[in-house]
């Protein structure tokens, strides 16, 4: 006997299958991708469990199997940044001159959508410090401590090969000094977040200077006399 669907022209409505399942690192960069989308329009301290369960698209139920606290799931959000913002130096920059290869890591990947809201995430990451210091200390770790890292292990290499003298500094030390000669005091910013340069593209020209400036004096105070 002729299908019926078949002479009636409609199409037979298929069976629904198993829903697709997604893998664990799958879920997590949506989560992931979502807070940090929440955090360019919203305060550190809107931002919810119930709120990125629901930009997700996900229970809250699931969304604590894969984060098992807020304080964790925000840690992991900033380590994300910092790693992408701050990176190691690729294989190909190895053999540049000291001065260059301290250049390339200082010189920070922009992320554009947190160009203007950095200071103001910043801010609200120290005001939930005493509350949940697990998201402060990754901030910090994956941020500025990674930084300090990979100058750091330049800098050993370097006096280890007689290229400078550390002046009985720990390499460490010499890293978290140049960082600091280079990022400047962030506290002018926190204190006066309304103040902004009135020209979007000079600021980075201007972080340009100051890193070859600072970069330059540091080199002049290590090398070997």
């Amino acid at each position: 006997m002729p299908d019926q669907s078949s002479q009636t022209g409609a199409v037979s409505p298929r069976r629904r299958g198993r829903p697709v399942q997604i893998d664990h690192e799958t879920r997590e960069a949506m989560v992931l991708d979502a807070v940090g989308e929440l955090l360019t329009h919203c305060r550190l301290e809107d931002i919810s469990m119930s709120g990125i369960a629901r930009k997700v698209g996900m229970s809250k139920r699931t969304l604590y199997t894969i984060f098992a606290s807020r304080e964790e799931l925000l840690g992991a959000t900033f380590a994300r940044i910092g790693r992408r913002i701050f990176r190691p130096l690729e294989s190909d920059e190895r053999g540049l001159p000291l001065s260059d290869r301290l250049d390339k890591l200082l010189t920070l990947n922009e992320i554009p959508q947190f160009e203007q809201g950095a200071v103001e995430v910043l801010r609200a990451v120290i005001a939930e410090a005493p509350i949940h210091p697990g998201i402060a200390r990754q901030w910090d770790a994956e941020g500025r401590g990674a930084l300090i890292g990979y100058i750091s292990a330049e800098l050993a290499c370097a006096a280890q090969a007689g290229e400078v003298t550390l002046h009985e500094m720990a390499a460490t030390e010499a890293a978290e000094l140049l960082v600091d000669m280079v990022m400047g005091e962030v506290l002018h910013d926190l204190l006066n977040p309304h103040e902004r340069h009135p020209d979007p593209c000079l600021p980075r020209e201007d972080k340009q200077i100051r890193r070859r400036r600072a970069i330059r004096v540091f080199l002049e105070g290590v090398r070997l006399r």
